[in-house]
């Protein structure tokens, strides 16, 4: 699709004000500075954009390399568009949007950074089906500790199939280097995972998603 064709309420839509850019890059770091804490994107935005292309929208500037992955063409055009930022391929790219958290890519298929240099990791939201809420040890789907955590943080996925969820798994990295993540619901609950946190399956593991 060519730029001649987009929509122009769909690339409206996209943009940002600095007050909802603020907003959403406060609610991003608070995420990751507090693991496992639900948080909720605005209900405003949610009303207009996909949830996870939000964190994109909020944080991409001119010319930040991006990859949509398991998007169309139109959609990766619309966020160039509406940030000024970089389509680049997904292992290259700074910022990550996953639309099916089933992808294969996923964890491991982005840039992790080096040692020397970690902040040059992807920073990543992943989509999926389900919604997340707070939960105890008996009802957890899975359960999150390591820094920022005091405890263990119990998290419950619901309407979701584990099988989304599997990547969480596949994590196997030696900090510094690894991903930080956001992992999104559709109704725009979401978590951080920093690339520091450990990921056990919770007692619901097998219960829960359809």
């Amino acid at each position: 699709m060519t730029s001649t064709s987009l929509a122009p309420a769909e690339l409206s839509a996209r943009f940002l004000n600095v007050h909802d850019s603020q907003n959403v890059f406060r609610l991003l770091l608070d995420a990751l500075s507090r693991p496992g804490i639900i948080q909720r994107f605005p209900s405003e935005l949610l009303s207009r954009i996909s949830p996870v292309e939000i964190p994109l929208l909020a944080l991409l500037g001119y010319n930040t390399s991006f990859a949509l992955v398991d998007a169309d063409e139109s959609r990766t055009e619309l966020m160039e568009r509406a940030t000024s930022g970089r389509p680049e391929a997904p292992e290259l790219a700074s910022y990550v949007a996953v639309f099916d958290s089933e992808n294969p890519l996923l964890p491991m298929g982005f840039c992790m950074g080096s040692p020397m240099r970690p902040d040059f990791a992807a920073q990543v939201s992943v989509q999926i089906k389900g919604t997340l809420r707070t939960a105890d040890s008996n009802s957890s789907t899975f359960e999150m500790t390591g820094p920022g955590i005091e405890e263990i943080h119990h998290i419950a996925v619901d309407n979701s199939a584990t099988s989304e969820l599997e990547f969480l798994f596949r994590r196997d990295w030696s900090a510094p280097r690894g991903i930080d993540m956001w992992l999104i619901g559709s109704d725009g609950s979401f978590i951080g995972i920093p690339r520091t946190s450990r990921i056990q399956r919770g007692t619901a593991w097998n219960k829960g998603g359809s």
